[in-house]
């Protein structure tokens, strides 16, 4: 009798392992020969590198059986897994190399967004760490960063082309990033230890922008904003207002690669 195609191996194998206890490859070997009804001269059959061929399938469908998360990798003996279950439930009459390669795909994206989240968490865990630096400095020392972070995003002279406004009748306005003798941009930088900032905020800030014919801006703080600050921001006609928060504004510091610099600003 001619050896199975191989994919004639992968759902009696994966039938195997979760109905028997199987502890080595040739024990499903051995099985799977008599299943299939082959003979002493067809399991002799073997590969140009000399492997025997019915043991090599048996072992390639295993490992695909691995990678596309039906079957444990180290557990001695065998073990299918909860995926497989599901999969054996479906009485399919055969599993192809196609479906297992799409499962694996499945299988690595799932286990790239579980990555990317963790990532994310540890990201997110070191940004709040650094923001409590940030939120321990003074208003003033807090505007000086604002500043410093926005000039780098329009690669502009700190020194020479930011001002910081007086603490003072300041009319809403912290500070202006000078990109040409004509053309400006404000910034209003809050220090906040909880909460978010709303709508009422921002539309202060869009009315200091008014009464100096302002039109673009950035709103800088340590805290978040509401999803209606947002909202409120999009439907601006006339100003164009960036929001920024105390993790996006740390993603900055980072990318800027400033973490260093500002923390000494006191």
């Amino acid at each position: 009798m001619p050896l199975p195609r191989y994919d004639e191996i992968h759902l009696p194998l994966l039938k195997l392992i979760h109905n028997k206890r199987i502890n080595t490859l040739k024990d499903a070997v051995e099985i799977l020969a008599q299943e299939f009804g082959l003979t002493h001269e067809d399991l002799n059959q073997r590969v140009r590198t000399g492997r025997l061929k019915f043991y090599s399938q048996v072992s390639f469908s295993k490992m695909l059986l691995v990678r596309a998360g039906l079957v444990f990798k180290e557990f001695i003996p065998l073990r299918t897994t909860d995926k497989a279950r599901q999969v054996l439930k479906h009485n399919s009459k055969k599993i192809t190399k196609r479906y297992l390669d799409d499962l694996a795909t499945v299988k690595e994206n799932m286990k790239i967004e579980k990555e990317q989240e963790i990532a994310k968490k540890a990201r997110l865990d070191s940004y709040d760490e650094y923001l409590q630096k940030l939120k321990s400095l003074s208003p003033s020392s807090f505007e000086q960063i604002t500043g410093l972070v926005l000039s780098k995003g329009y690669n502009l002279d700190y020194m020479k082309r930011v001002e910081i406004t007086p603490p003072t009748n300041d009319f809403g306005i912290d500070g202006i990033l000078h990109l040409s003798d004509k053309e400006k941009v404000y910034f209003q930088s809050k220090r906040f230890n909880k909460g978010s900032i709303g709508v009422p905020s921002i539309q202060q800030f869009v009315g200091a922008l008014e009464g100096i014919y302002g039109t673009r801006g950035y709103f800088v703080t340590t805290s978040k904003f509401a999803k209606k600050a947002y909202k409120y921001v999009d439907s601006l006609k006339e100003k164009e207002i960036t929001l920024i928060d105390g993790h996006t504004l740390v993603e900055l510091i980072y990318k800027y690669k400033l973490e260093n610099e500002i923390i000494q600003i006191k």
